[in-house]
């Protein structure tokens, strides 16, 4: 099996092979250049910017913003067709079919846009060779790949993140296909560089993605870390195996049901896996039936506060906070977690465990949560079915 430097090694030297094969067959036509711009959307995606979510961005959108603005249509569809054919012949071993199927709508689906987007404003800006219409029109499809990017994956029920880390790589992915645009296309007849524009203006989009790359790294170890720090509870048989992340799942699933933003919905993730956690530092743990929750409540608290990069966690776990989006953030955690004592540790139908849970009085938990824990698990029953 191929691992990944190794497919990247291998696109650039077919890439090489095919681009002079071509200029060979064609030397005073664009063929060479386009067959170089396609191995470079090959290569694109096999580069991604990372996001925390699990998602990322592919340096192939910037290859797409130079072919749009420097191609016609005919050469633009044979590039990017059989540039995404290849990809899936590379992807063969990631994850399974139903998810490469839904990779290439995705990316055929931000391919026509970002053509139609450029050739659009292009038109509408009559076609004029100046710096001020040539990058209106890229800008546009730039944001075109955006939009279409993030609808068509939210359709497809695939991961889409517009955090802090999220904007950043689509602001560096729509700078340097401008950039690398420009540098092959010129303006006018100005600037032009030919196919050393995009290898030039690619360096910093390279180096974005190193970095991103070394941010993912770092967040899986911290995520790594979290979760081995979660199972020392059950490890220690003070609650059921799987706890930690059933509870974190049906949680966050509520706190995005309840329209919290990314940020929140992750704080509250973090809670649910660590809740439990003060527990094994009590002088005399014991059973979850068995153990006083404000106590542990407290505890895990006041562990989780001193720790910076969870002071939002530990606020929620606490419970302790007038932020009215907070607190649906501390009963979504709390009305999880004893779903999941109900329904695993008691034995309870899962419906009688709702039941059960929307009796409590009115002040116990805001109907909003309890709504949000039913579609939830309405939703989850109608995707296993």
């Amino acid at each position: 099996m191929l691992t990944a430097r190794r497919r990247v090694l291998l696109v650039c030297m077919l890439g090489l092979v095919a681009a002079a094969i071509a200029h060979v067959l064609d030397p005073s036509g664009d063929a060479d250049a386009l067959t170089f711009l396609a191995a470079g959307l090959v290569l694109g995606e096999l580069l991604a910017l990372q996001l925390e979510d699990g998602g990322a961005v592919p340096l192939s959108y910037a290859v797409l913003v130079v072919l749009a603005s420097s191609f016609n249509l005919r050469e633009y569809t044979i590039a990017v067709l059989g540039a995404e054919l290849i990809s899936i012949l590379f992807r063969i071993t990631d994850r399974n079919h139903v998810w490469r199927m839904k990779i290439f709508v995705v990316r055929m689906s931000v391919a026509a846009a970002t053509y139609a987007a450029y050739q659009a404003v292009w038109h509408l800006l009559g076609q004029r060779e100046a710096v001020g219409v040539v990058l209106v029109s890229l800008a546009a499809a730039a944001v075109a790949q955006l939009v279409v990017d993030v609808s068509v994956s939210k359709l497809l029920h695939l991961n889409v993140s517009l955090s802090a880390r999220g904007r950043l790589a689509w602001l560096a992915i729509a700078s340097s296909g401008m950039l690398m645009a420009i540098g092959y296309r010129g303006v006018n007849g100005d600037g032009e560089l030919g196919i050393w524009g995009p290898l030039l203006f690619s360096t910093p989009l390279l180096a974005a993605w190193y970095a991103f790359e070394r941010l993912d790294s770092a967040t899986r170890s911290y995520r790594q870390t979290i979760e081995a720090l979660a199972m020392a509870p059950e490890l220690g048989g003070l609650v059921p195996p799987g706890h930690a992340e059933r509870v974190a799942s049906l949680a966050s699933a509520m706190g995005e049901q309840l329209g919290l933003s990314s940020h929140e919905v992750h704080d509250l993730e973090m809670a649910a896996l660590l809740h439990h956690l003060g527990q094994v530092t009590l002088d005399h743990p014991v059973s979850e039936r068995g153990a006083d929750p404000s106590e542990v409540i407290a505890v895990t608290g006041a562990m989780l506060s001193e720790i910076r990069p969870l002071q939002a966690a530990g606020e929620i776990v606490g419970g302790d906070n007038d932020d009215p989006r907070r607190r649906l953030a501390v009963q979504a955690l709390r009305l999880a977690s004893e779903y999941d004592d109900l329904t695993v540790r008691d034995n309870v139908p899962g419906d009688l465990a709702v039941e059960s849970l929307r009796s409590a009085p009115s002040y116990v938990y805001d109907e909003r949560v309890v709504v949000a824990l039913e579609r939830v698990l309405r939703d989850r029953f109608s995707t296993a079915s």
